[in-house]
């Protein structure tokens, strides 16, 4: 069941510096809400410098946090008194993989695991939307063949050496919806989008760079 949102609450964006999370806080910001983004370094003013542009062109507020995917418990702050979290940051390689598991696997899965844990504690939160991908769904064309895509489909051809990515994104969406049928107090919403393509609201070139 939807739970009614209290539009006067803070909203957590995580990967706050990220392509689609930027794009989530300005048309936050350009409807007057207030916003928490986590970052990996505050100090960092060069990477975070466009956040606080949108903000000031913006209607709403934004406070900056300090978090890491794989450090339990540092989402708590950040989360506290926020109805809504968004939860994009997530890591996103194609190429020049060296370590799958440290550079895809363990961000994507731990760091859903502990934004989840965070959310449980939070009595606050009543929906969380994560960003997913198509990647989860399928692998490539193989896996549509004569089949319909629909809530019940997932990955099944990818694995830790076979396409890293795509079992990423399938392990973590895998696991939120675990983590969320032992609860009933949030709404866990998923989004699988094939690909995102547009305009940058920063000056970084590095996720362009992780694709070619």
């Amino acid at each position: 069941m939807s739970k009614e949102i209290d539009k006067t609450a803070p909203i957590l964006v995580t990967g706050g510096t990220g392509y689609l999370a930027s794009w989530i806080i300005k048309q936050l910001l350009d409807e007057g809400l207030n916003v928490r983004a986590t970052v990996r370094n505050k100090s960092n003013t060069e990477k975070n410098k466009h956040l606080i542009k949108l903000c000031d062109e913006g209607k709403g507020t934004i406070e900056l946090y300090e978090a890491d995917l794989l450090e339990q418990g540092s989402f708590d702050q950040a989360m506290n008194n926020c109805e809504v979290v968004f939860h994009t940051a997530s890591p996103f390689q194609i190429f020049g993989i060296k370590n799958p598991q440290k550079e895809l696997i363990d961000p994507a899965l731990k760091g859903t695991k502990n934004i989840l844990n965070s959310v449980n504690k939070t009595q606050s939160v009543k929906r969380v939307v994560l960003t997913s991908s198509c990647a989860s769904i399928y692998q490539d064309a193989t896996e549509t063949t004569n089949k319909k895509l629909n809530e019940e489909t997932w990955n099944t051809a990818s694995s830790i050496k076979n396409n890293p990515y795509s079992f990423s994104k399938k392990l973590a969406e895998e696991t939120a919806y675990e983590i969320s049928k032992y609860q009933n107090r949030w709404d866990l919403v998923t989004i699988n989008p094939g690909f995102i393509l547009g305009p940058s609201l920063s000056d970084r070139i590095d996720s362009f760079r992780s694709c070619f």
